[in-house]
C-alpha cells in the first residue's frame, strides 16, 4: 500500500489487552507507511508508557523495520500547541503560551498585592497579609502557585467559565456547557467567589492584544473553525496521528483529534476493559446520553436499571472503579462511527476482545479479567472452582512497609526459580508514593550485591531530582541557610555530597580526621556571631560556632600545643592542637568552605530580581561543587535548566521585581520539579514505580504494595476556591484524585498476565492488632468471595510475622518462606556457610524450613571454646585487661576470643552547645582535667591555676554559654580546688616519686604482666599510689559512708597485684564526692585471690559468663529479691538496665531468667564478687569539704 492511500478519518481501535493494541497499531503503520521523511506522532500520557510503546512498535517491526525510528512520541499539551503553531502560522502563535502555570505564576505575583485592597478581593486579603500591613512575598508565592495552576485547570476544562468572566459575567455553567440565562440565580458566582472572576479580568488586562488571541482558549477556538472550514492551513499537519494507551482525554484534545480527523488520519488505540456497552452501570450516566454507542448492549438495556440492583447485571469491580474509564469511553461515542470507519478500511477488525493465546482460563485472575470483559455479574457462576496450586492472585500481610519489601524479595526469588522464563524485567511494583517507599527500596533490595543468588535487580522510577540527587539536596540546604541552624551534623552530611568535597579537595578517607576535628574543636551550630543574630540569637556570640572551631584549628596548626603551660589561649583563642602533619590542609579546606558560606549566607541577606538571583545561583554552583560522575552533571545541568525555566517564565510575565530569597528558593526548586517524558520509567530489573494514571502496561507479575486503607485510595482535598469541585458543577471527563485511583485499581488488574500481588500493612507492630486494607483491596476480596466462596480471599492471604527472624519461618512444617540466610543459620544448626553454598549452587529446595531441626537454645546449650592460646604458647595479660573482663566478662569474650566488638561508639554528632555540667558532660571535664594536672600545682596557686583551667575549657568550647556558663565555671572551679587540694594534701605525705612496681604472676594457662608508675613513697618501706577520678565513688548517704565496689574493681586489682609482689601499696583515690584511703591486702591472701580471677578469666575465654558485677553485688545483699534483681538487669521506668550497658550481655542472655539459669551466675558471684565487697567494706571513706556533695554524688554517680 503507498503512503498516498492513506485515508483520513476518526478510527478507533478498542482492547481489553494493551499487547494487542500495540500489535495492531504497529502493523497498521506498517501496513500503511508515511513517506521517507514523515514522522509518525503517537501520544501518551505518562513517560511509561512512552517508552513501553516505543519497545513495542520495535519489538513487532514497526515503521522502522525492528528500530523504533521516526516516531515522535509527546504528550498530549505539547502536541496541541504544536498543532495550533502548523494550523495557524508559528508566526500568529508564541512557542510558548503566557498564561501558562509558570509565567501566570509570575503575572499573579504582580498582580496579588495591588489587589488586597479592593472589596471584591476580601476573601483572600487576610491570608496574603497574616501579620503583616503589607503581603508577606511567601504567601503571594503560594497563592499564586495555587492559583495559576486553578486558572490551568479552567482553560482545559472549563474555558466557558473563562470566556463568560472575561466578557463580564460572573456566572458558572452547569453540566449542560449551555450559556446561564439572565434570570437563573443559580448559575451565578457565589458571592465569595467573585473575585476569582474579577482577578482573570485583570490578568487579560496585563495582556497585549495579540498575547490575549494566544491564550489557549482562544487559540483552541481559532484552530477549531480554520480546520472545520475546509481552509488552507498555514502549514500542513501531521498526516496520522495515533493516541496510544488513554482513559482519560480532555474534551478540548478530543475536539481537535476530531476535527483533524478532516485532514489526518487518527487512530485511537482505546484500552476497554469491556466488549459490551456498559456505560449505563454507575451513576452518572444521564449526563453522558449520546446520539451513537460504539458498542451494543449485552442482552439488555442497562439504562433504566436501578443502581442498587446493578450488581444483578453487571461486574461489581466495574462498576466500582471505572467510573474515568466509562466516561471517556462515552465522550468518545459521540465522535466514533463505527460504521464509517468500516467502510474507510472494509475488514479490519476494530473490537479486539479475544482470548490472549495459550492463557489459562481457569486460573483466578484470567476469570476475573474475563468476566468483567464479558459484563458477568457476580451472580453468574464461575467458569471454574479454585485451584490449590493457583497462584495468579496473591494477598499479603506484614506489619511494616520494609517487612512488605522483605516478603516481596522472598516471594520474587521463588517466582524467579519456578518460572526462570519470566525475568525481574517482566516484574513491575506499584505504591502510593514511591518517595516515601525509596529508602526501604534500597535497604532491601540493595543489602545483596551482583554474585549472591539473592541479587535481584531493580530500577526506581518516578523519583523527583531531590529524591536521587545528594547534590540538590546540598543547594536546598543551602538555600535555606538564613533560616538554618547549620549544625554540626549538618556540616557533617554537606561534607559528605561528592561534588562539594571535590571542590575542595576533599577526599572520602578525609572526613572521619575532619569531622573528629570538628566535634574537638567546639564546633556544633551557627556558621558565626552574625549568622546567629540573623536567626535572633545574637546572645550565643561567635562560641561553638563554625568560625569558633575553624580558629581553633588554625592556632592550632600555627602553634601546636600550648606554648605556654597552663596560658588561657593566644588572642582569645585556645588553639586545637590535633591539626598538624599533612591532614593539616583539611582545616584550610574547611575555612575556605565556611568563607564560601558566609560570602553566601551575606548575598542572601538583600532581595534581587529573578535574573539577579539566577546569576547568584549560578555562582553559587560553581562555587561550591565539582560534578564527579553524570550523576553529579545531570544534577546541575537540572539546576542550571530549572533556573532558565524560572527566568524566561518571569520574563514572559514581565515580572522584574525584588523577591526574597524565600520566594527564589521556593521558584527554583519549584522549576526543577516539572515533570519530563524523557524520565526513565523500564530499565533491566524489577521497576518500582508510583501508582500513575493511564500506566497500563502488561506486566507479567503486576505487585501493589502499601494498600493501606489510609494510603490509597489518595487524599487530595481541594482548595476551597476550587471551583470544579462545587456540587452540581462536575462535567463528563473531569478529572479527580477519588476516580484516578479507582481506574488504576482497575487498569492494575487488567493488566497483570500471570499474578496480581497485593501487600499492605495489615498488623501493628504495637500490640499485632489487624490494620484494615484500602477499601479497593477490600472491594475486590469481596468479589472473590462473592464468586468463589466466603473465606476464599482469607485463603489467598498470607499474614506474616513482625520480624524476618521470626521462628515461624523456620519451624517443621512451615508455609512460610524466607532466603534469609543469616537468620536461619541463627535459628537452626544449619552451617551459613553450607546454606549459602547451596543456595548459589541451585535456587531451589525446601528454604521455608521444612527439614531443618528445631532451634537449640543459647543459653542452655552455650558456646565452648578451647583454652585461649597465643602466638608463644601462654597469653599474657594486664590489669586494664583483667578489669575490663570483670567489669563485662560478656563483652571481653565476645571481643577478645571471638573479636567482635559490640560496643558501638555513639554515631551521633553533637548539635548543641553544653546547657549545664552535669553527669557524663561534667565526668568528661573533670577527667580530662585531673588527667593533665600541672606538676608545679601548689596550694598557693591552686586558684589561679583552677581559674585558667576554666577560662581554657571557655575558650575551647566546652562550657555553657552566657549566665549558665558563669554558674557551672564557679561550680567546676569549687569541684577541682576541692579534689586538687585533698590530692595536694596527701601527697605532701609521701613527698617522694618511688620506682615502678613490676607485676609478673604466672598461671597454668595465662600469664599477668604490668608496671605501675607513679608510686610515692616517704621515709620506710609505706609505699603509696594516688590517682583521682571524676566520678562518685562512694555512697554519702549511709552512717558511715561507703565505697562503691564496683566502681573500684581497677583499684582492687592494683591492691592486689601490688602486694602480691611483695610490695604492698597504700592507694588512696581522690573522687568526685570522696577520698578513698585502700589498706594493703595480706600477700598469701592477695596471691590466692589472683589466681581465682585467673582462673575465671580462663573460664571466660571459652564461654560468656553472664555475671555483671552490679547485678552479683546486689544478689549478694538480698538474693531472695527477684523483682529488685529483675528492675536491675532488665530495667525499669527509674532505673537503667543493667543488661543494656554491655551489648554483648544483651544479646546472649536477654532476661534475668538466661542469667540465674545460666549455671555460672551464682559460683562466679561467690568467688569473685563477694571477695570485692568484703574488701570494699574496709575502705575509709572521707567525704569531700564541699557544699553540695550528696547532690553532686547523684548527678555522677
Amino acid at each position: 500500500m503507498t503512503t498516498s492511500s492513506i485515508v483520513p478519518g476518526f478510527l478507533a481501535l478498542h482492547s481489553h489487552r494493551s499487547e494487542v493494541l500495540a500489535e495492531t497499531l504497529s502493523a497498521w503503520l506498517m501496513r500503511q507507511p508515511l513517506a521517507a521523511l514523515e514522522q509518525e506522532v503517537v501520544l501518551v500520557q505518562s513517560n511509561g508508557m512512552a517508552e513501553w510503546i516505543k519497545m513495542a512498535l520495535a519489538g513487532q517491526g514497526g515503521p522502522g523495520g525492528g528500530v523504533c525510528a521516526a516516531t515522535r512520541v509527546e504528550l498530549p499539551s505539547r502536541f496541541l500547541w504544536r498543532t495550533y503553531r502548523q494550523v495557524l502560522g508559528a508566526s500568529n502563535v508564541p512557542p510558548d503560551s503566557p498564561l501558562d502555570k509558570l509565567p501566570m505564576t509570575w503575572r499573579l505575583m504582580a498582580l496579588l498585592p495591588a489587589c488586597v485592597g479592593d472589596p471584591v478581593f476580601q476573601p483572600v486579603a487576610g491570608y496574603l497579609r497574616g501579620k503583616r500591613p503589607e503581603p508577606e512575598p511567601e504567601r503571594l508565592l503560594q497563592l499564586a502557585s495555587r492559583l495559576a495552576d486553578l486558572f490551568d485547570q479552567y482553560q482545559i476544562y472549563r474555558p466557558d467559565w473563562l470566556q463568560d468572566w472575561a466578557e463580564g459575567r460572573d456566572v458558572l455553567r452547569r453540566q449542560s456547557g449551555q450559556p446561564v440565562r439572565p434570570d437563573d440565580k443559580a448559575g451565578l458566582l457565589p458571592e465569595d467567589q467573585r473575585w476569582q472572576a474579577e482577578l482573570w479580568r485583570r490578568v487579560l488586562a496585563t495582556l497585549t492584544d495579540a498575547e490575549k488571541q494566544a491564550t489557549r482558549p482562544a487559540l483552541h477556538l481559532r484552530a477549531l473553525a480554520l480546520l472545520q472550514s475546509g481552509q488552507a492551513l498555514a502549514s500542513p499537519v501531521a498526516r496520522r496521528v495515533s493516541v496510544f494507551g488513554m482513559s482519560h482525554m480532555p474534551s478540548q484534545l478530543l475536539d481537535m483529534l476530531a476535527a483533524l480527523s478532516a485532514h489526518s488520519q487518527v487512530l485511537l488505540a482505546v484500552p476497554n476493559p469491556c466488549q459490551h456497552h456498559w456505560g449505563d452501570i454507575m451513576d452518572g450516566r444521564d449526563a453522558l446520553r449520546a446520539e451513537r454507542r460504539r458498542h451494543a448492549y449485552k442482552k439488555d438495556n442497562l439504562s433504566t436499571v436501578d443502581f442498587e440492583q446493578m450488581h444483578l447485571h453487571a461486574p461489581t469491580l466495574l462498576a466500582a472503579w471505572g467510573r474515568q474509564g466509562r466516561d471517556f469511553i462515552r465522550q468518545l461515542d459521540a465522535f466514533d462511527d463505527l460504521q464509517a470507519a468500516q467502510e474507510r478500511h472494509p475488514g479490519v477488525r476494530l473490537d479486539l476482545f479475544d482470548d490472549a493465546p495459550g492463557a489459562d482460563g481457569r486460573r483466578l485472575l484470567t476469570q476475573l479479567q474475563n468476566r468483567i470483559r464479558d459484563l458477568k455479574s457476580s451472580q453468574e457462576p464461575v467458569e471454574a472452582a479454585l485451584d490449590s496450586s493457583d497462584d495468579s492472585l496473591v494477598f499479603k500481610v506484614a506489619h511494616s512497609p520494609v517487612r512488605e519489601l522483605e516478603v516481596l524479595h522472598d516471594q520474587l526469588l521463588l517466582w524467579f526459580h519456578a518460572q526462570p522464563e519470566v525475568s525481574p524485567r517482566d516484574v513491575v511494583v506499584m505504591v502510593p508514593d514511591i518517595e516515601v517507599m525509596a529508602p526501604a527500596i534500597r535497604a532491601v533490595f540493595g543489602q545483596y550485591k551482583r554474585g549472591d543468588a539473592r541479587f535481584i535487580p531493580y530500577d526506581i522510577a518516578d523519583l523527583g531530582a531531590q529524591a536521587t540527587s545528594p547534590l540538590i539536596h546540598a543547594v536546598e540546604w543551602l538555600l535555606a541557610l538564613p533560616q538554618q541552624r547549620s549544625r554540626m551534623s549538618e556540616w557533617v552530611a554537606l561534607l559528605e555530597v561528592p561534588a562539594l568535597a571535590a571542590r575542595f579537595g576533599l577526599k572520602p578517607e578525609q572526613l572521619p580526621t575532619l569531622t573528629r576535628w570538628m566535634v574537638g574543636s567546639g564546633i556544633r551550630w551557627g556558621l558565626s556571631a552574625p549568622h546567629r543574630a540573623g536567626l535572633g540569637l545574637d546572645t550565643c556570640a561567635d562560641d561553638n560556632s563554625a568560625l569558633f572551631g575553624v580558629q581553633r584549628m588554625l592556632m592550632g596548626y600555627a602553634c601546636g600545643a600550648d606554648p605556654v603551660p597552663d596560658a588561657p589561649g593566644l588572642a582569645g583563642i585556645d588553639p586545637y592542637a590535633e591539626v598538624g602533619g599533612l591532614d593539616a590542609e583539611l582545616a584550610g579546606a574547611l575555612a575556605h568552605l565556611l568563607q564560601a558560606l558566609m560570602d553566601w549566607w551575606q548575598q542572601c541577606a538583600s532581595e534581587a530580581t529573578p535574573l539577579q538571583w539566577a546569576q547568584r545561583g549560578r555562582a553559587l554552583l560553581a562555587a561550591l561543587f565539582k560534578a564527579q560522575d553524570d550523576t553529579d552533571r545531570n544534577a546541575l545541568s537540572a539546576l542550571d535548566q530549572a533556573l532558565n525555566d524560572w527566568t524566561r517564565s518571569a520574563d514572559q510575565a514581565d515580572f522584574a521585581q525584588a523577591v526574597p530569597l524565600t520566594v527564589a528558593r521556593a521558584a527554583w526548586m519549584e522549576a526543577l520539579k516539572v515533570p519530563k517524558l524523557e524520565q526513565r520509567f523500564r530499565a533491566g530489573g524489577v521497576t518500582f514505580c508510583t501508582l500513575m494514571p493511564m500506566r497500563a502496561i502488561p506486566f507479567a507479575r503486576v505487585c501493589l504494595l502499601g494498600m493501606n486503607d489510609a494510603d490509597y485510595p489518595r487524599r487530595s482535598p481541594r482548595a476551597d476556591f476550587d471551583l470544579l469541585g462545587l456540587p452540581g458543577l462536575s462535567r463528563p471527563g473531569d478529572r479527580s484524585r477519588r476516580d484516578d485511583d479507582r481506574q488504576l485499581m482497575l487498569e492494575a488488574l487488567l493488566s497483570a498476565r500471570r499474578t496480581l500481588y497485593v501487600s499492605w500493612s495489615g498488623r501493628s507492630v504495637r500490640n499485632n492488632s489487624e490494620q484494615p486494607p484500602s477499601v479497593l483491596v477490600s472491594q475486590l476480596r469481596d468479589e472473590i468471595d462473592a464468586l468463589w466462596g466466603e473465606g476464599t480471599a482469607k485463603r489467598l492471604t498470607t499474614v506474616h510475622p513482625l520480624q524476618p527472624f521470626s521462628r515461624q519461618y523456620f519451624e517443621q512444617d512451615s508455609t512460610l518462606q524466607t532466603f534469609a540466610l543469616e537468620w536461619r543459620a541463627a535459628q537452626t544448626d544449619a552451617n551459613p556457610g553450607d546454606a549459602a553454598a547451596a543456595l548459589n549452587g541451585n535456587l531451589n529446595g525446601n528454604l521455608h524450613g521444612t527439614t531443618n531441626t528445631q532451634p537449640s537454645n543459647p543459653v542452655n546449650d552455650p558456646i565452648q571454646l578451647e583454652p585461649l592460646q597465643s602466638a608463644t604458647g601462654t597469653p599474657v595479660i594486664t590489669l586494664g585487661q583483667l578489669g575490663r573482663f570483670l567489669q563485662k566478662p560478656v563483652g571481653a569474650f565476645f571481643r577478645e576470643r571471638l573479636q567482635v566488638n559490640l560496643d558501638v561508639e555513639r554515631s551521633e554528632l553533637p548539635d548543641e552547645e553544653l546547657f549545664g555540667l552535669g553527669g557524663l558532660d561534667l565526668y568528661q571535664l573533670l577527667d580530662h582535667e585531673l588527667q593533665h594536672v600541672s606538676t608545679d600545682l601548689t596550694p598557693h596557686n591552686m586558684p589561679s591555676y583552677t581559674q585558667r583551667v576554666v577560662q581554657r575549657l571557655r575558650q575551647a568550647g566546652a562550657m555553657p554559654l552566657a549566665g549558665v556558663g558563669e554558674l557551672e565555671a564557679h561550680k567546676l572551679s569549687l569541684k577541682l580546688e576541692a579534689m586538687l587540694g585533698a590530692a595536694l594534701q596527701e601527697r605532701q605525705a609521701y613527698p617522694q616519686p618511688a620506682p615502678r612496681v613490676l607485676i609478673d604472676l604466672a598461671h597454668p594457662q595465662v600469664h599477668l604482666q604490668d608496671a605501675l608508675s607513679g608510686v610515692l613513697s616517704r621515709h620506710g618501706p609505706a609505699w603509696m599510689l594516688l590517682s583521682l577520678r571524676a566520678n562518685a565513688l562512694a555512697d554519702l548517704k549511709g552512717k558511715p559512708p561507703k565505697a562503691l565496689p564496683a566502681k573500684l574493681i581497677d583499684v582492687w586489682l592494683i591492691s592486689l597485684a601490688s602486694a602480691a609482689m611483695g610490695q604492698p601499696l597504700v592507694c588512696v583515690v581522690v573522687g568526685a564526692n570522696a577520698v578513698l584511703r585502700v589498706p594493703p591486702p595480706e600477700p598469701q591472701e592477695a596471691r590466692a585471690q589472683l589466681q581465682v580471677l585467673l582462673d575465671t578469666w580462663t573460664e571466660g575465654m571459652r564461654w560468656p559468663l553472664p555475671v555483671p558485677p552490679v547485678l552479683a553485688l546486689q544478689w549478694l545483699k538480698d538474693p531472695d529479691n527477684l523483682n529488685a534483681l529483675h528492675d536491675l538487669y532488665e530495667g525499669s521506668s527509674h532505673v537503667r538496665a543493667e543488661r543494656n550497658k554491655d551489648p554483648a550481655l544483651a544479646r546472649t542472655y536477654p532476661t534475668l531468667s538466661d542469667v540465674l539459669d545460666s549455671g555460672h551466675f551464682e559460683r562466679i558471684a561467690q568467688a569473685v564478687y563477694a571477695p570485692l565487697r568484703d574488701w570494699a567494706a574496709h575502705i575509709v571513706v572521707e567525704a569531700l569539704p564541699e557544699d553540695s556533695a550528696q547532690d553532686e554524688q547523684e548527678e555522677l554517680s
